[in-house]
């Protein structure tokens, strides 16, 4: 069995769509794509830890399954944890194209990630939309240099304010959805009301 087979079949086995394992090990879906499609460079280790670990699959049935060697592939890059702001969502909302979020040199609050990119910040949930996979004071990250497809989760804003809701595509409209049922889905460029996404929600620190 090949590396993609693999996957391909433990997801499916799973029931998980494409998007969702990448959101955990926090690659592209079109990345998760191309490997169960049979990838001409075989993927890093780190790249099939964290791809093992959303599907929950076992490293030693994987490699008695697959016989996977990461020969002749670039090294595992080293996690390097630096500190980003958690900003509040009213500096979310003042996003600009060219910097980061607001002001975050005045964030009164920082977290410890090991998500790359220049722009990275973070945000306290508030509310109870995004429940129950995401609850109210936990931490998620957000990379506004990451393109967002449907199934990600994202943080938006309009002239007023930001928010944080799941993408989803209808046909060819775009929509916000909370997880929450009790809250409706709302099309993202509707009107006068145009949400403009600041970027995907990669991460999140779980509270216990």
């Amino acid at each position: 069995m090949t590396v993609g087979e693999y996957i391909k079949e433990r997801r499916k086995a799973l029931g998980l769509p494409a998007s969702e394992v990448a959101r955990i090990a926090g690659i592209s879906a079109e990345y998760v794509h191309y490997i169960e499609k049979g990838a001409r460079k075989s993927p890093t280790l780190d790249v099939i830890m964290r791809i093992l670990r959303a599907l929950q699959a076992d490293p030693n049935e994987f490699l008695l399954e697959t016989g996977y060697l990461p020969v002749n592939v670039e090294p595992a890059p080293l996690k390097i944890v630096r500190k980003v702001p958690i900003i509040s969502w009213v500096a979310a909302g003042n996003w600009r194209q060219d910097g980061a979020p607001g002001d975050s040199a005045g964030a009164g609050e920082w977290t410890e990630t090991d998500v790359r990119g220049k722009k990275v910040f973070a945000l306290k949930v508030k509310g109870d939309s995004m429940i129950p996979e995401f609850t109210e004071g936990e931490v998620i990250i957000v990379n506004p240099d990451v393109e967002a497809v449907p199934g990600d989760y994202v943080v938006v804003k309009n002239d007023e304010e930001a928010t944080f809701k799941q993408l989803k595509k209808l046909g060819k409209t775009l929509f916000l959805h909370p997880l929450n049922p009790k809250y409706e889905d709302v099309e993202l460029k509707k009107g006068g009301q145009r949400y403009r996404i600041i970027g995907k929600v990669v991460r999140k620190e779980k509270k216990y």
